[in-house]
């Protein structure tokens, strides 16, 4: 059985307008973003959704996002010539979606992202690659 979780962090409350529609605070951290996600996944009813099957649709929009870039390049864009403006806009709907999983994710299993940023990229300023 699912269970619900969110990132053991101090979040922000996010806000709600009078038409039940959340938003985000101005100025926004991470924490508020995992916390806008949790609240949106409530409003859906996708908090009953496990790690495995968030981690399967992610894959999806991941692939939604390569399609989005081909599209973008106008490598092989099955004849449709979609413009550029258009095209950009989609890949950003689809790098969205992405994110969307990936805070759903992280919430899940209690990770807390902006910490784990700045400590994954405090070590990659570290490390050297060939």
């Amino acid at each position: 059985m699912a269970r619900e979780r969110v990132a053991a962090v101090d979040v922000h409350p996010v806000m709600v307008e009078d038409g039940g529609m959340i938003e985000l605070p101005p100025g926004a951290s991470m924490k508020d973003y995992q916390h806008y996600i949790h609240e949106l996944e409530a409003l859906h009813g996708w908090l009953k959704l496990d790690l495995v099957h968030n981690c399967f649709l992610m894959g999806e929009e991941v692939g939604e996002v390569f399609k989005a870039v081909r599209r973008h390049e106008k490598l092989y864009d099955e004849g449709r010539g979609t413009p550029t403006e258009q095209a950009r806009a989609h890949v950003g709907e689809e790098l969205v979606d992405v994110f969307n999983y990936l805070l759903a994710i992280a919430n899940r299993v209690g990770v807390d992202l902006e910490q784990a940023f700045r400590e994954k990229n405090a070590r990659n300023q570290q490390r050297t690659w060939s």
